[in-house]
């Protein structure tokens, strides 16, 4: 007579015999899925986003360590623009000249912001990139750091106030040959014109 085993093992004909396991018990057919199950999971809800500012003061302690500088474009404000404006114009109208030369076509451009009789008067950018009145000027000419440091010179004496090398009612000018130059009160020979040199050798 055979008795019906209960416990993990049973007996067949005296022999000894694991217990017979189902299927769906079986361990060995779901360990690769709970495996797989618990990475997945555990990566998923483990490793949470870094916050935007420990990212920013990471790379900021990168550059500085590193000497890396910011490459983000920043936008130029009023007065370097204007100021940028005055070097471009400068050295492309009176390239190889004098600094005094440089100085006083700077000052030809801001007399003519201020003036409205002769059909100026617009904005300093304005009045410098106006067509057909600066010969061989362009809008986007290179311009010397020495003629930039002239150019915030120039613009930080008008914006204060201090006294200008040329009167008011000069704007126009004329390059001489011998690297001067000659800044007028009207552009046409007239009985009223007067006119200052700067810049002889």
């Amino acid at each position: 007579m055979m008795v019906k085993s209960q416990g993990k093992f049973r007996k067949k004909n005296g022999i000894v015999l694991l217990r017979r396991v189902n299927w769906y018990w079986d361990i060995r057919i779901y360990l690769p899925i709970i495996l797989i199950l618990g990475f997945l999971l555990y990566n998923h809800g483990g490793a949470k986003e870094a916050p935007m500012t420990n990212i920013m003061e990471h790379e900021a302690a990168i550059a500085e360590t590193y000497g890396f500088e910011d490459t983000e474009p920043v936008e130029p404000s009023y007065d370097e623009k204007n100021i940028i404006a005055l070097a471009r114009l400068a050295d492309s109208v009176g390239g190889h000249r004098s600094d005094d030369v440089k100085k006083i076509i700077m000052w030809v451009a801001i007399n003519r912001t201020e003036d409205n009789r002769n059909g100026y008067g617009k904005s300093l950018i304005d009045e410098i990139n106006r067509p057909n009145q600066w010969q061989g000027y362009k809008e986007d000419a290179y311009y010397l750091d020495s003629t930039y440091l002239l150019a915030c010179q120039v613009y930080d004496a008008w914006k204060s106030g201090y006294s200008r090398p040329i009167y008011p009612d000069m704007l126009w000018f004329v390059l001489n040959n011998d690297g001067s130059i000659t800044v007028r009160n009207q552009f046409k020979e007239g009985k009223n014109r007067s006119e200052m040199t700067f810049g002889q050798e």
